[in-house]
């Protein structure tokens, strides 16, 4: 496979044997080299195995049932072995999140579990457990005019900026029905699953930015927003805790790195746990109560 295609995406230029739409594309000396082939079915000197994933100091590998088999190695080669004909979305949609995952930690970055937007010359993110409206809430902020960073994997430098993703958000079906976005238009992430691709390309921020605020959404059971700020070790462990994919750390022999960034990182941010109601899930009101308590019109 002879035809390349070169795209920045985290502050990464990325080559890639077959083309990824969601990512922008770009030129220049590629940091992540991406390619079809063949893959170990064991790592040697396993350091953490988990049901589907053996990770090592320098490489990891994970397999995807009926999707494909992806080996990530010294964070700076990706290989996939897939049965399918091409290398559609699917395949895309797990390279995106926990191979890239593993790539990012063993470059030394934090990748975070979080959507990033822009509020002034610097960037917050919004973390918290998968379904608690990380991208619904940045879908909300978009429509309100404020630019976008990143969805789902919102990764930190070792400048501590927030580094620009890829221009697209995915929202569940009765997401976009309650921000009236029309979702005819639009691909689902997978087949039978009522999740799509948004592109907010107009909308999305291409420079790196200093990272402000933490926050962690929470759901609770009682009316009314609410919201505490972290110090000390549970600040550390909140942020700790929203790593994306932290689980890989361990097995990468990347828990000093790891902590010497954070440790480097926190001093400089503000961590708030941000608690709204479980349901009715009012998102442009939860937005505009997070811009208004927190002074984010800047």
């Amino acid at each position: 496979m002879n035809q390349h295609f070169t795209y920045k995406a985290f502050g990464l230029i990325i080559r890639s044997q077959f083309e990824i739409p969601e990512f922008i594309v770009s030129e220049g000396v590629p940091d992540v080299e991406i390619k079809i082939g063949t893959v170990p079915d064991q790592l040697i000197r396993v350091t953490r195995k988990g049901v589907k994933f053996q990770a090592t100091k320098n490489e990891f590998l994970i397999d995807v049932d009926n999707v494909a088999k992806y080996y990530v190695k010294n964070g700076c080669e990706i290989i996939i072995e897939t049965n399918r004909d091409n290398v559609d979305k699917e395949v895309r949609l797990f390279l995106l999140g926990s191979v890239f995952g593993a790539l990012f930690l063993q470059r030394g970055l934090i990748p975070i579990h979080g959507s990033a937007i822009k509020f002034g010359n610097s960037a917050c993110i919004f973390s918290g457990i998968s379904g608690v409206g990380k991208s619904s809430l940045a879908a909300s902020f978009i429509k309100k005019g404020f630019p976008f960073l990143a969805d789902d994997i919102s990764v930190i430098d070792n400048n501590m900026h927030v580094v620009p993703g890829f221009p697209n958000i995915k929202l569940w079906k009765d997401v976009l029905d309650k921000l009236d976005i029309n979702d005819e238009n639009l691909n689902e992430i997978r087949p039978e699953i009522k999740k799509y691709h948004l592109p907010v390309d107009t909308f999305f921020s291409k420079e790196p930015l200093l990272i402000d605020t933490f926050f962690i959404i929470n759901p609770k059971n009682t009316p009314g927003y609410e919201y505490e700020e972290l110090t000390g070790l549970q600040k550390f462990n909140a942020v700790k805790s929203n790593t994306y994919r932290y689980r890989f750390v361990g097995g990468l022999e990347k828990q000093l790195d790891h902590f010497q960034v954070l440790n480097k990182l926190l001093p400089t941010i503000k961590v708030y746990r941000i608690s709204r109601p479980q349901s009715p899930i009012m998102i442009d009101e939860f937005a505009q109560y997070i811009i208004d308590t927190f002074k984010l019109n800047g």
